[in-house]
């Protein structure tokens, strides 16, 4: 069973929840950019919460489904349409052998997710289905592309999310910002004018990093000796801005480190556009393990 891509759009990819415990070779964590629209979209159909969906991003992309099959789409609101017919995002929709699928153009939010009962059965690597492109693993969609699923039927429990879970990608985001080891590193006029100013998302913005613009906050310990990075941390560069490394960035990096972002709040920054606003304020460790916690085990992530 698969479904044919007629048009690939701008940028569509396959991901899964990630590839781990291989920092140490260089290989970055991958997976998909929000994280909280994926595990909507597998939940919702009955899905192991790392089954591979695919992520598009900014749309023009449109498919024909070559077998009867249950689908969620969730994220961006791309306008999702069956057979030139509007569809609603963030429930299950039985979908026909011969149905044409598009997304548009972005109307709110950057990447939605397309899922399938069962997943996407891609080619793994390193155990899992993730494409990374600056790693040249896998690959983007091009026409012509088959994309394989291996249905079974079973009966789904869920069927729609609860409307006060719709997140809101038009509001301005404030970022939970974990305080790294060199934290106290940067004086408190710097701390001042990074947590006080409402930075933009500059167009150097992709799934390896979002560079912030706003007033500089100029480190005298503006480089260092390379060492290990997160997803999530957030460096400071030379002049003085704030680069946030998401899911396909290096695993080491020689700027000096502020903080960590709450994984959460990535998945939101993951929908933000160019141009929009992004602040930070301090979390601390024990709510942030608390809240992550409490999304593992409401998703079955394991």
């Amino acid at each position: 069973m698969s479904i044919n891509v007629i048009k690939s759009g701008f940028l569509s990819l396959v991901e899964d929840y990630g590839r781990f415990g291989l920092a140490q070779y260089g290989l970055s964590q991958s997976g998909v950019a929000d994280e909280h629209a994926y595990c909507w979209a597998n939940h919702l159909l009955d899905n192991d919460f790392n089954d591979a969906v695919l992520e598009i991003t900014f749309g023009g992309c449109e498919l024909t489904v070559l077998s009867d099959i249950s689908i969620v789409v969730t994220g961006a609101d791309l306008g999702f349409k069956i057979n030139d017919k509007i569809q609603p995002l963030w429930q299950v929709i039985n979908v026909s052998s011969g149905d044409n699928l598009t997304w548009s153009v972005a109307k709110s939010g950057v990447r939605a997710y397309l899922a399938v009962k069962g997943g996407f059965q891609t080619t793994e690597f390193f155990n899992s289905r993730s494409s990374n492109l600056r790693e040249q693993i896998g690959a983007k969609l091009i026409d012509g592309d088959l994309l394989s699923y291996d249905s079974t039927s079973s009966e789904m429990t869920h069927h729609a999310m609860p409307s006060h879970f719709f997140p809101n990608y038009e509001q301005d985001l404030i970022l939970r910002l974990l305080p790294t080891y060199q934290f106290d590193q940067f004086e408190q006029h710097q701390k001042d004018v990074f947590f006080n100013q409402d930075y933009t998302i500059s167009s150097a913005y992709d799934r390896t990093g979002c560079r912030l613009e706003g007033q500089s906050i100029k480190d005298s310990q503006s480089k260092m000796i390379s060492e290990g990075i997160s997803y999530g941390s957030v460096e400071i560069t030379t002049e003085g801005f704030p680069i946030i490394l998401l899911k396909d960035s290096p695993t080491i990096g020689g700027y000096p480190k502020i903080g960590t972002v709450f994984s959460l709040d990535l998945a939101k920054l993951a929908q933000r556009q160019i141009g929009n606003k992004v602040s930070f304020k301090l979390m601390d460790i024990e709510t942030a393990q608390q809240k992550r916690r409490d999304f593992n085990v409401f998703f079955g992530i394991q």
